[in-house]
């Protein structure tokens, strides 16, 4: 496990190089090569792993090029570089699904209700993982949410089930992520040390009372911050799918019943509940079901354990 803080993962060399980890190198040049990308300004970034002795490095400089744009303390941070971000993650959790294997799945799928990123590189080392995938144009729909009118929230909703019915088209054999490893989903575990495996979700599931003779594809983590909307063409993308995968199909619409994790953010009233309510509202409209009443009661007889 690295004893370094998270937002340390990546560190300046000079203005147009940058260590990411202990292992990898972060160049910026003129010309493209095949790992590389753009970085907005006529240049490229590109990586390769790093020789030996490591060169001296100092934190990122405020006006690097390169900028911190989300930290969730030791957990996880994520940072722009041009064209991509660069996500570093601790491994909290063993034996689960990692996220570049899930997004080539679902681009595998061509999926046709939304967009994904493009995965460019990935790796695990020293507790942490490290993903850096393509940016998808458009803003995010926690910031843009609040500035639409009523027929452009109905659009998006739509869109939203959309999603949610083209994904749990594709169907599993267990409660697991897309390659058979534990699925990250900490609100159907139970436990102080939270059991993720196939067998222990599908056990709790079933004490929930959902129908687990079949298992539809999910996102789990379909929050207002995780879709981006393109102003050009109204489609949407969806990022973040270090949860995703394969579960009974209640918990679809039981998670934005249940979850303010997927609430909108900046505000204090009611109205920041209108995202996951709208959707799961018409979720239910599209034949969804959900357990979110004896969840309530399985997850409080939960935290008392």
């Amino acid at each position: 496990m690295s004893s370094s803080a998270i937002t340390d993962s990546i560190r300046e060399v000079n203005e147009n190089t940058w260590v990411i980890g202990d292992t990898l190198l972060l160049s910026r040049q003129a010309s493209p090569s095949p790992a590389s990308w753009s970085d907005s300004n006529g240049l490229f970034f590109t990586i390769s792993q790093m020789s030996s002795p490591p060169p001296q490095t100092r934190p990122i400089d405020d006006k690097s090029v390169i900028q911190l744009i989300h930290n969730v303390g030791e957990k996880s941070a994520v940072w722009r570089i041009g064209e991509a971000y660069c996500k570093v993650k601790a491994v909290e959790y063993t034996g689960c699904t990692l996220e570049h294997t899930t997004l080539r799945f679902v681009q595998e799928k061509r999926p046709t209700a939304f967009k994904v990123p493009s995965v460019i590189y990935y790796e695990e080392h020293h507790g942490r993982y490290f993903i850096i995938q393509s940016r998808m144009e458009g803003e995010i729909m926690a910031e843009a949410w609040w500035s639409m009118d009523e027929e452009a929230r109905d659009v998006c909703v739509s869109q939203m089930v959309s999603v949610c019915k083209e994904l749990a088209s594709w169907k599993g054999d267990a409660i697991c992520g897309v390659d058979g490893l534990h699925l990250s989903e900490e609100r159907l575990a139970s436990g102080k040390e939270p059991d993720m495996s196939p067998e222990a979700l599908l056990k709790n599931c079933k004490e929930l009372g959902m129908d687990c003779s079949s298992f539809s594809f999910y996102h789990c983590d379909m929050g207002p911050g995780n879709v981006i909307r393109d102003r050009t063409n109204g489609s949407i993308g969806i990022i973040d799918w270090e949860t995703a995968g394969y579960v009974p199909k209640e918990w679809i619409r039981t998670k934005f019943r249940v979850s303010m994790g997927l609430n909108l953010p900046g505000r204090d009233d009611d109205s920041k509940n209108d995202w996951r309510r709208r959707i799961q509202q018409q979720l239910g409209k599209e034949g969804f079901d959900d357990v979110a009443g004896a969840w309530m009661v399985w997850s409080s007889g939960k935290r008392q354990l």
